[in-house]
């Protein structure tokens, strides 16, 4: 019984998505306790999303109208366990690295999320948080052009008061771990 009632969900179904986006909308604070859920949660949204940016462009529209971008913001502010960190960054990148319309890189980049994502106070300890963090850079490097580079810049008036990505990506170059060093520099 149980075994047909799993196989009847789609989870690459709009409704599976609406249902992860809910789920990680409730969560209101991350811990040690429910780390792993959360970190189920962005899996999912960003599996559901790649794959539905290719196959059901319904599920990328509610990807931007709900803003869920907003949550992994949010999921990064409220964290109390830094283990988030490192998956978010992963599963962001990877979300990025396959998204390849202009319509799709200008919504990421857009609503300053990106910049928030990149400007959070990380914890680079020694463990492979600093690699992840390179590689989202990367991929949104890799994604960025003329016409999306000026969402990254925060603007005052017509006076450009900050380039997060610009300022936070050389803070590697003279990384401990050459690799990263080379990932920065590329």
């Amino acid at each position: 019984m149980l075994r047909s009632l799993w196989r009847s969900i789609d989870r690459f179904s709009f409704q599976h998505f609406q249902y992860v986006i809910n789920e990680l909308q409730k969560i209101k604070v991350v811990d040690q306790n429910n780390r792993e859920l959360v970190v189920d949660l962005l899996q999912s949204v960003v599996e559901i999303v790649t794959y539905g940016y290719r196959q059901d462009p319904q599920i990328f529209e509610c990807f931007m109208e709900r803003q869920v971008l907003a949550d992994f913001v949010r999921i990064l502010k409220i964290s109390q366990d830094s283990k988030i960190e490192g998956p978010l960054l992963q599963y962001l990148s990877i979300m990025i690295q396959n998204m390849d319309s202009e319509h799709a890189i200008f919504y990421c980049v857009s609503n300053g999320y990106i910049n928030n994502i990149i400007l959070h106070p990380y914890k680079f300890d020694g463990g492979d948080l600093a690699l992840y963090y390179v590689s989202f850079l990367r991929a949104i490097s890799n994604k960025i052009n003329r016409d999306t580079l000026c969402l990254l810049v925060n603007v005052q008036g017509d006076v450009v008061v900050s380039f997060p990505f610009y300022t936070e990506a050389p803070r590697f170059a003279q990384h401990e771990e050459k690799i990263i060093q080379t990932a920065i520099l590329l």
